[in-house]
């Protein structure tokens, strides 16, 4: 590798994966972590392998890349492996996809078979983590992918079983008939954080319809947004302790919720009406009514027959504000409907089956959708006589979080984890877990509260199988958790002793029952994707990794997996331990990664940026530093190409050219900056006032660096990181020494030395710094440049030395900084460049450290290119104060106005005189006299009136020839004099000529340090041919020629390059 005088990204990456790839960079970690602080663990969470890796899904991976650098550079063994989630539905149906099957999950099995299934899914996962494994090369990720854990294999398996047995012994696993989330698309029950994750905003029917009680000549109002739901009716439901109506309206009356009449009324169009009485809810408790549709619904009509159904029941749940204050329970299809009819011991009615259809139970209405069952239903209704009105309502509504389906609630037997019965025990697990940040910490604490049934099973084929058998006789069930048991146990192992764990080939064991001797019937569930990855802190380890890694020292996700995996992690860790024990030590959440226009990202927008088009394209240290400046980790990031390439690419180039600044001039003089020893350069005659200050906000750098990433404040430790490289670094302390670093003579030669170690150490210490953000452009200058070890990564994170900490002059220089911006904020008011010398700056300032600080004015002379520097020290406490010092230094000219609102009330009529006479006044014998005797007789046509310091407002200028700025905030004022004499101006020639050279030179190609032959200037008046004379060899100083000619007219066989100055056109060359 050779260091390029020209930054390209991309061929950095080339020779450092070329480097990479011809070392054993384990070995190499592994030697210089012989003797090291601690073993931290880290548990990956895993990528679904149903897809390509996307922009969206970078943020995390660097996150983790950063940490792992990060705490290796600090001297800590982390165990850093790769995982890939490979199992559940999103896999199952992308394999469904590419083998081109679209019907039911019955109809795809019974069209390919399971075999055919589980080998697409497991193609399906062997492509696509050889993708994800691609762009992790890109993305410099330091994974052991060798020791990897992947979900779907049969070591893995088994230990996740072992956190199912667990919960068996702990009476925490149960299976339930209850009502569950279920996908009508995906034909699986979905958990509650699933659920959770996919509220929309959706339009759903508003259907009000009438049933009659059946002791009485009275109808109950009733409202839904689900008429399918009519079909499995059983009960009705009333607030008891709120007021219900008896109306009479024409020939019929009716019950409604009185809180609710006259909205409802307007709402179905009604004008007259009466009231007859009002009772409570409770008093139409246990009133029977008849069902309109039953003769259409033969497995409900049995029940009401029986007189097991259709009654109503006073619940406190019903909302009486809603509707018409009174609602339909249909058991089957609602939980709080499923706990009333449990609590009033009627029996469910679930009429549905896996594809979301009604069965032969519901009648007319078999073989249908469920969903799209509500119009005929409603049709029914309305034949019955029974109808009142159909409107839409919009509201929000669960989806599959994969399919974007309307969920269906409906009753199901399913395999839950008790999460109640775990107590208090998730909760004191978190109570010392470092959540880096207060509220992704109160949204996860605030679920963990929630203590609701986790449902663990679903109702497909490529997952974990749940090991448990039925006997179809006596009813037993036999859990076996381990290969060895189901061996044990089994009376047939057609697929020999090692088949594997998946269906079909665990259904082709057959076990026969302990009491029965018949074959018993494995639970066709699989486990939830959740619980599979969930499992990783135990499955994804050995005991023994298990006991030294888990609790993991940190983790990362997603702020959505606050509801996912960070809480499966959570409770089955807690389930494996039975104590309140955490998998993670520290776990930070990530935003979401957005659009540059701040939307979502979807493949339907077409807004998606893929992750390997992105690495290839743009420079990697560019996106991996972008993603950690441009935001703190826990809020969205909006993505900008063109953002990403404007500052961070600018910081990143910036330290490029500063390495390479320093190579060009360091070896010229023969300095070697791989044998720096800083103690002995501090200790030098020629260290001076800037090294110090460079080498005091180096060591503050460092401190806020740690702190950042200690606290993943990782956007701040970025935003440091760019600030001393371009503000400190690039535009202060290099400016600052380039002229002793130009004077190239032997006896200066110490002074040069000492530069070079001071940029030397500070450069190596950013890119040990900044490694773990970007590690290719740091692991390639830190081996050109600085190399003592075969990485960068080897190399130790820096400390603060205490030594080297000198707030006085930071703050000094800091402050010089200040005045300096000042100063060229003033030139741009004056339209004076910068390169234009002039003559006096005058700083006005009350801080007596400029005033008092060695050589700090002769940094100041070279850095606001003044030929003089006046540093007046002030004491004021008050603008008025202010004033009168810089009127008495006659810096500025003053003006005033009268504050009307104070002198109004007593002039009264005479305000117009008094105002007319004021604009006569001479504002600097105002302010004299208001100074030295606190009052002015301002006369006026009418009168006098005495004016106090409480009457004026004084303001000022800077008075010619000076052009002022200052800042209020800091108390710093300067005044620049814009007198140009002669001198000045060909002075501003001479380095307007100098800096078109320096540029000519870059073009040519010739290296910086390099001293030409001669510099040609031709095409110049006579008056600025005969001045730039005067400066022939101070041109040639800053251009590093032996030489420079100026002629009247071209010579030949010189190249020129014609270029205009101030609307001269000149001609130069350098050879």
């Amino acid at each position: 590798m050779k260091l390029e005088t020209k930054y390209d990204p991309k061929e950095i990456e080339i020779q450092i994966n070329s480097y990479l790839n011809k070392i054993d960079i384990q070995s190499l970690i592994d030697k210089e972590l012989s003797s090291y602080k601690r073993t931290l663990g880290f548990v990956e969470g895993p990528p679904t392998l149903n897809g390509e890796p996307h922009v969206g899904h970078l943020r995390g991976r660097i996150i983790k890349d950063l940490w792992f650098r990060y705490k290796t550079l600090q001297k800590y063994k982390v165990v850093f492996r790769a995982g890939w989630d490979t199992q559940g539905l999103p896999v199952e149906l992308q394999a469904e996809k590419n083998l081109g099957l679209t019907g039911s999950k019955a109809e795809n099995i019974k069209k390919v078979g399971i075999p055919k299934i589980v080998e697409a899914c497991k193609d399906l996962i062997k492509t696509n983590a050889e993708k994800w494994i691609k762009v992790d090369a890109l993305l410099g990720m330091s994974f052991d992918y060798e020791n990897a854990y992947w979900t779907f294999k049969d070591a893995y398996i088994e230990r996740e079983w072992q956190v199912l047995k667990k919960a068996w012994e702990l009476g925490i696993l149960k299976e339930w008939f209850r009502v569950v989330a279920y996908c009508p698309s995906c034909q699986t029950s979905l958990s509650n954080a699933e659920v959770n994750q996919g509220y929309k905003i959706l339009e759903d029917p508003s259907f009000y319809y009438k049933m009659r009680l059946k002791e009485e000549n009275t109808f109950l109002v009733v409202w839904t947004t689900m008429p399918f739901t009519l079909v499995t009716d059983e009960l009705i439901g009333v607030n008891p302790e709120a007021d219900y109506a008896y109306i009479s309206i024409e020939n019929e009356t009716w019950i409604v919720g009185n809180d609710r009449l006259n909205d409802l009324m307007n709402e179905l169009g009604i004008q007259n009406f009466t009231v007859e009485k009002v009772i409570k809810g409770v008093k139409l408790d246990g009133k029977r009514y008849l069902h309109p549709l039953l003769a259409m619904i033969p497995g409900l009509k049995e029940l009401s027959d029986d007189k097991k159904v259709h009654f109503v029941v006073a619940e406190n749940f019903v909302d009486a504000s809603t509707g018409s204050g009174i609602v339909h329970l249909s058991p089957a299809n609602g939980q709080e409907d499923f706990d009333t009819a449990v609590k009033r011991h009627v029996p469910i009615f679930v009429p549905i089956n896996d594809k979301v259809e009604f069965t032969e139970k519901a009648g007319i209405f078999s073989g249908k959708f469920v969903r799209d069952s509500d119009l005929l239903v409603v049709e029914k209704m309305k034949e019955a006589g029974a109808y009142l009105k159909l409107g839409k309502i919009k509201h929000q509504y669960p989806t599959c979080w994969r399919s974007n389906h309307k969920v269906v609630w409906l009753a199901r037997r399913e395999y839950f984890y008790m999460i109640d019965k775990l107590d208090n025990k998730p909760m004191n697990a978190i109570s010392n877990v470092n959540f880096f940040f207060e509220s992704p910490k109160n949204r996860f604490v605030e679920i963990i509260k929630e203590q609701v049934p986790w449902c663990i099973s679903r109702e497909r084929v490529w997952g974990t199988p749940i090991p448990i058998w039925n006997c179809t006789k006596c009813g037993l069930k036999e859990p076996l958790f381990s290969r060895n048991e189901i061996i044990k146990r089994a009376s047939k192992l057609p697929d020999g002793e090692q088949f594997e764990l998946h269906q079909p080939w665990i259904d082709n064991i057959e076990i026969n029952c302990l009491k029965c001797n018949i074959p018993m019937i494995r639970e066709s569930f699989v486990l939830d994707t959740w619980h599979n990855s969930g499992a990783s802190p135990y499955a994804a380890f050995s005991d023994d990794e298990y006991e030294d890694l888990i609790p993991a020292e940190f983790l990362t996700e997603g702020i959505d997996q606050t509801r996912g995996w960070a809480y499966t992690l959570l409770m089955e860790n807690v389930i494996m331990q039975n104590k309140d024990q955490s998998p993670f030590e520290s776990f930070l959440f990530q935003g979401h990664i957005l659009d540059e226009k701040g939307n979502k990202m979807s493949k339907s927008l077409g807004n998606v940026l893929d992750a390997n088009k992105l690495l290839v394209d743009h420079s990697v240290d560019a996106i991996r530093f972008y993603f950690m400046w441009k935001s703190s980790p826990i809020e969205s990031l909006s993505f900008s190409l063109s953002e990403m390439g404007a500052r961070p690419y600018q910081v990143l180039s910036t330290l490029y050219y500063l390495h390479v600044y320093l190579i060009q001039n360091s070896t010229y003089d023969k300095f070697d900056t791989k044998n720096i020893d800083l103690d002995s350069i501090v200790k030098s005659n020629n260290f001076t006032m800037t090294e110090a200050w460079i080498l005091s906000k180096l060591q503050s750098l460092v401190k806020i660096v740690t702190l950042s990433l200690d606290s993943c404040r990782l956007n701040e430790g970025a935003k440091e990181l760019e600030d001393f490289i371009i503000n400190s670094l690039s535009q202060t302390y290099v400016p600052m020494t380039r002229d002793d670093i130009w004077d190239d003579s032997m006896e200066t030669l110490e002074r040069r030395n000492v530069i070079y170690a001071v940029l030397g150490y500070t450069l190596l210490m950013i890119d040990i710094l900044l490694h773990s953000y970007c590690p290719y452009i740091t692991n390639y200058l830190y081996l050109l440049c600085f190399k003592q070890k075969d990485l960068v990564l080897l190399e130790s994170w820096p400390k603060i030395n205490t030594n080297l900490v000198n707030n006085e002059i930071e703050n000094t220089i800091d402050k010089s900084k200040l005045v300096i911006s000042l100063v060229n904020a003033a030139r741009m008011k004056a339209k004076f460049k910068r390169r234009w010398p002039i003559n006096t700056v005058v700083i006005c300032t009350q801080d007596r450290n400029l005033l008092e600080s060695s050589g700090l004015s002769e940094i100041l002379k070279k850095q606001l290119n003044t030929m003089s520097v006046d540093i007046k020290v002030a004491n004021f406490s008050n603008l008025f104060e202010k004033i009168n010092f810089l009127n008495r230094e006659n810096l500025v000219s003053l003006s005033a106005k009268l504050k009307v609102n104070k002198i109004a009330p007593r002039l009264k009529n005479d305000l117009k005189n008094a105002l007319e006479s004021f604009n006569q006044v001479n504002y600097g014998d105002l302010f004299d006299q208001l100074n030295s005797k606190s009052n002015f007789n301002l006369k006026h046509m009418s009168g006098e009136i005495e004016l106090s310091l409480d009457d004026v407002e004084f303001s000022y200028t800077g008075k010619t020839p000076y052009i002022m700025m200052e800042s209020e905030q800091e108390n710093v004022a300067v005044f620049i004099d814009t007198t140009r004499s002669s001198k000045l101006i060909s002075m501003g020639l001479m380095k307007d000529i100098a800096r078109n050279i320096q540029q000519l030179r870059k073009e040519r190609g010739f290296v910086p340090t390099q001293i030409l032959s001669s510099a040609h200037i031709s095409n110049l008046d006579s008056d600025d041919l005969l001045s730039l004379e005067n400066y022939k060899n101070e041109l040639a100083y800053y251009v590093r020629v032996k030489q420079v000619i100026i002629t009247p007219n071209k010579l030949v066989g010189i190249e020129y390059k014609e270029i205009e100055i101030d609307g001269r056109k000149i001609l130069i060359s350098v050879q």
